[in-house]
């Protein structure tokens, strides 16, 4: 499927009233068009009312968010947005209503071919997968998203790959292959009695717990990621602050040298007693009595007559026994007696075994006992805890010190620390118990994952057997198992491919400052290096959605505003160069200041090209309506769009002029 932007309109929001036709003089739509809006002409708007128009979830809105679009001082009562899409060439137009007086949202749709107008959000099936808010995200977006898919904190990289490879077809399967099933044994007929009618029930309930631990899960470990990097941003102001303040220098780098002192002996410290503690015999000498007891009132040596017996026999045949005394026939005749006493069966070389080695760590030491060895451990623990415990609170002092003298900042970051540090470990926990494997089957509403899946097994297996539906259940469980299996190899075969057809153009788009993906893993994580400079981000995303975009077998416009402000002139050109070459339709927000050396490597790489210009229409850009050209300019009272490239190339208004 092919999806374009073939153009929006706008009356009564914060953006300036105004209608936008990106299809070009050929009806069809351009490979690429540049909208040069300057600062504060609404791209920001524009980009939320293209995403909330498309998805449809403006109706979920509240009434304050629905007013925040109305313009200040307008005193119309709606506010509409439509956007018309191309789908494999065939219009679908949907319309966004905000009501101001109401506080509500509504939509109008017409679809291809459905010949009128439907008063709600309805796009087809087809189409609708494509607007979900998450997955329009990928492809309409401001420059800071690219950035974001190299951001720790993140799991967009892994998002998008899913997103736009449409892995969640193989997880829609097994979903079908399940409400199949529960169809099935709900056709039960007379076998649907209580015991039944109770199962399912537990399965039901079971099954939406599950999805609102796993849910609760992915929020936790975002929330995990994301406050770590705040608690490491907080920690490192705050020693940066102690280390540069008048009064606390000097005693504040005696203290951090203290405190890395204290820490690396407290961890040795540790280890050695948690060495020590491994011996029983050192936690209470009745563990030793017991022991020798033990070895006492086992039986007598004995050999495995199933290894030994041999030997006996073949010391019958020699001349001298193995004391040196010659063999006669008497002899032969006692030691074949005699063997018999010390034979027994094969568990007698285990019991050995154990005699030995009780006689050995019982043994008494010539140094010392492993009581004593563990008792000094434990002194010389409780001692490294306490010189920690001290370097901390030499710190602490030192905070309360500046923040005494008046430093309100450090007291703030400190206060967000305190905070930000107990939400951790409050998700840290919660992690845990989700992901516990021992959680006590006692309540009906578990944390555990596993226990969760175990319980719900259980409850479609009873189901299974009551309804005579074993057989489609084990189906069902294989077809689950081998989505989830496929799913894990082509999201791994697919980050390996991506990794490297990223590669391969990042040693293009960055030849004068090379970077290189490394692995995968929720974000885009870098060969040999935590993040790269701002401008080496940027093209790593871009590369990255692009090739990605690319990959999959649906073609999808690229709408980003601010595409190549931060880069410098040489990745402007090189990425301007490939932006063509990687998606069907790509429309850009700009300003005049990014233009050099992006826009001239857009047009030398591609003849469908398009420039508009849109400028409010204020006081203060009323000098520009002199200036305009003759021919291409649509105006109304709030705005003025220009098409043409002498114009795009000449204006030079960075920022909205009001006044």
């Amino acid at each position: 499927m092919r999806i374009d932007i073939a153009g929006w309109s706008t009356s009564g929001l914060r953006c300036p009233d105004v209608t936008i036709d990106l299809i070009g003089p050929g009806s069809t739509v351009p490979k690429v068009t540049l909208l040069q809006m300057p600062n504060g002409t609404g791209k920001t708007t524009t980009l939320e009312m293209l995403i909330a128009t498309l998805s449809g979830v403006a109706t979920l809105w509240d009434e304050k968010t629905v007013r925040s679009y109305r313009r200040k001082g307008d005193e119309r009562e709606l506010g509409t947005f439509v956007v018309s899409l191309l789908v494999d060439g065939r219009q679908l137009s949907i319309e966004l209503v905000l009501d101001f007086e109401m506080g509500v949202a509504r939509y109008r749709t017409t679809n291809p071919g459905s010949g009128g107008v439907v008063q709600s959000w309805q796009p087809l099936p087809a189409v609708r997968r494509f607007l979900a808010k998450e997955f329009l995200g990928l492809f309409i977006f401001n420059g800071e998203f690219a950035a974001r898919l190299l951001d720790e904190r993140q799991t967009a990289a892994d998002d998008a790959i899913d997103a736009l490879c449409q892995l969640y077809l193989l997880n829609e399967i097994g979903e079908f292959v399940e409400q199949e099933w529960s169809r099935r044994t709900k056709q039960a007929g007379p076998k649907s009695d209580n015991a039944l009618t109770r199962l399912r029930t537990q399965l039901d309930n079971m099954t939406a717990r599950r999805a609102t631990i796993a849910k609760a899960r992915v929020k936790a470990e975002a929330q995990v990621r994301e406050i770590a990097a705040e608690i490491a941003e907080l920690a490192a102001k705050i020693e940066e602050r102690l280390g540069t303040g008048r009064s606390t220098r000097e005693q504040f780098n005696e203290a951090k040298i203290e405190m890395t002192r204290t820490v690396g002996a407290l961890s040795i410290a540790a280890g050695n007693a948690m060495q020590a503690l491994r011996q029983p015999l050192a936690i209470h000498p009745s563990f030793a009595t017991s022991l020798i007891a033990l070895k006492d009132n086992l039986d007598n040596l004995r050999l495995p007559e199933n290894t030994s017996a041999q030997f006996f026999n073949e010391l019958l045949e020699e001349d001298e026994c193995i004391c040196g005394r010659e063999m006669t026939p008497g002899a032969k005749h006692e030691i074949g007696i005699r063997s018999l006493r010390y034979l027994d069966a094969s568990e007698s070389g285990v019991i050995n075994a154990i005699k030995q080695d009780i006689g050995d760590f019982t043994a008494a030491s010539e140094t010392e006992s492993p009581e004593e060895r563990l008792s000094q451990a434990m002194a010389v623990l409780g001692t490294a805890r306490r010189d920690q415990k001290s370097a901390r609170q030499t710190v602490n002092a030192l905070k309360q010190k500046l923040i005494d003298e008046g430093d309100e900042e450090l007291f703030a970051w400190q206060q967000q620390l305190d905070k930000q540090t107990k939400l951790h470990g409050d998700c840290t926990q919660l992690l845990q118990k989700i992901d516990a494997d021992d959680e006590k089957d006692d309540s009906a509403e578990p944390w555990s994952l596993k226990l969760i899946d175990k319980k719900i097994k259980e409850f479609g297996g009873k189901i299974s057997e009551i309804t005579e539906t074993v057989t489609l259940r084990k189906q069902t469980d294989v077809i689950k198992a081998v989505m989830a299996r496929t799913t894990e190899l082509a999201r791994s075969k697919i980050k390996a491919e991506l990794i490297d057809l990223c590669n391969a153009r990042l040693g293009k788009v960055l030849a004068n400052d090379p970077l290189t993906i490394g692995r995968i893993d929720r974000s885009i994580r870098l060969e040999g290096q935590g993040t790269g400079s701002t401008a080496q981000v940027l093209a790593a995303g871009y590369v990255f959605l692009m090739s990605a975009l690319r990959r999959g077998n649906n073609d999808f416009p690229l709408v980003v505003d601010s595409p190549a402000n931060p880069m410098d002139m040489g990745r402007r050109r090189r990425i301007g160069s490939l932006i063509p070459e990687l998606c069907s339709q790509f429309v850009a927000f700009t300003i005049n200041t990014e233009l050099p050396g992006f826009v001239p490597a857009l047009a030398d790489s591609t003849d469908e090209i398009r420039y508009l210009t849109m400028f409010r229409r204020t006081t203060g850009t009323a000098r520009l309506l002199a200036g305009l050209p003759a021919t291409g300019v649509s105006q109304n009272d709030y705005s003025v769009v220009v098409e043409g490239k002498d114009y795009f190339m000449s204006f030079d208004v960075t920022d909205e002029e009001d006044d």
